[in-house]
């Protein structure tokens, strides 16, 4: 170990040196606190013995530099000095120094200070290590983490997604980097639209993961297998699958043979475009707000049990003609179980209150704003639970738009 010996008297920085060195230490001498602290900043020293009066720069200011001079390492200080007061000492400590010994010392004394200041020297050099380590750790969770975020999103509808007659509005906030949210809004055939909001049970990465796979799943353009399309033989070689019968193969799929239970609520729902027929299933998801044009907004459908729990489980379908002007919404449990500044829950009926309150306003109006007042509501950005609202509408539609079909995307 190589050690800093700080001393104006030319005797006792050769007796220092012939001890230490003795001993096997690397010593660097040094006059003041001047010449020590210039050492300190182009030398990776760690132990410093320092003299209390010296001239320029003494031992008390000496050690105050270094402990405000923001080293990347620590550094130990013995105090040398011919003062033993106890005011002298308190001073000396409150200024910095580790440790102090009193002229004239003992040279078996220290020996056995210097001894243990190596020790603390060897376990703060081993934090520091630890510490970059788990730095460098940390660094490439977030790097996986980043990744994981990107590509989550990447499976999330473009906003430039057009459905003529029909408009679809989103917001999504996770509580983490990565969300056991997710939806998707899709073209079926020429004239039928696909969509779902899904939650899975848990948090962070490994309710992630599984709602990736069912992002994954839950594609049209999923070769054979796809739980929203039957193949056959005969053109166009599939027939879709209704929502209940999707629902269904999705809860056979996922029941678990162990303990390790995983489970997800999800709306599974298909739109008619030439008729604005709406037909969806409810697994265990919070009820979607039906609000038509002229009547008030109410909650639609009855429940349903999440997939993944039971084997056995029949679901049903809600249908629904929409109108001009018709709105629904879809959310995640995250937005009524959303806890105050006050501890009092968000609330499905407040949510209600909202979509009543800007029923006049542009859906995307509407979603920005009801984002808006959970955030205040909740008093952060940071959320307990994953937030997502999926927003559809019925528009109105000119003979153009009437004509055309399927979903189209503008840039």
């Amino acid at each position: 170990m190589r050690i800093l010996i700080v001393d104006d008297d030319v005797d006792m920085r050769r007796l220092l040196l012939g001890i230490l060195q003795r001993w096997g230490y690397d010593v660097v001498p040094a006059a003041d606190g001047a010449e020590a602290w210039e050492v300190l900043q182009s030398q990776p020293i760690s132990f410093v013995i320092t003299d209390w009066t010296m001239p320029n720069l003494d031992g008390l200011e000496l050690c105050r530099r270094i402990r405000e001079g923001r080293l990347a390492r620590y550094i130990y200080i013995i105090l040398l000095t011919a003062k033993h007061s106890k005011g002298e000492l308190i001073k000396g400590m409150e200024a910095g120094a580790d440790d102090f010994l009193i002229k004239p010392f003992n040279a078996g004394e220290l020996k056995v200070r210097i001894r243990a200041g190596e020790r603390v020297v060897t376990l703060e050099h081993n934090l520091e290590e630890q510490n970059r380590k788990l730095q460098e750790a940390y660094s490439r969770i977030r790097e996986d983490l980043d990744a994981a975020v990107t590509m989550q999103r990447s499976l999330l509808p473009s906003h430039a997604l057009v459905v003529p007659g029909f408009r679809f509005e989103w917001m999504f906030a996770p509580c983490h980097f990565v969300a056991g949210d997710i939806f998707n809004v899709f073209q079926l055939n020429q004239h039928q639209i696909g969509f779902y909001i899904l939650d899975v049970a848990g948090h962070g990465i490994p309710a992630a993961m599984l709602s990736v796979t069912l992002s994954k799943l839950l594609s049209p353009a999923v070769s054979q297998g796809s739980p929203l399309m039957q193949f056959t033989q005969d053109p166009p070689h599939y027939t879709i699958a209704t929502p209940a019968d999707a629902v269904h193969t999705l809860n056979q799929q996922f029941q678990s043979d162990d303990d390790a239970i995983q489970y997800f609520t999800m709306i599974y729902g298909i739109v008619e475009t030439r008729n604005a027929r709406l037909l969806l299933t409810q697994a265990g998801h919070p009820c979607p707000i039906y609000q038509p044009k002229e009547a008030h907004a109410t909650l639609l459908g009855t429940g349903g049990f999440p997939v993944g729990l039971f084997p056995d489980v029949e679901y049903r379908e809600e249908e629904l003609y929409l109108h001009p002007g018709d709105r629904l919404f879809f959310y995640s449990d995250g937005i009524p179980e959303c806890t105050g500044k006050e501890g009092e829950r968000f609330s499905v009926d407040r949510l209600i209150a909202l979509v009543e309150e800007w029923r006049d306003c542009p859906l995307r109006d509407v979603v920005a704003g009801i984002k808006q007042a959970i955030e205040h509501w909740r008093g952060s950005e940071e959320f307990e639970d994953d937030i997502t609202l999926l927003a559809l509408e019925k528009a109105e539609t000119n003979s153009a738009q009437s004509s055309a079909s399927g979903l189209q995307a503008v840039s």
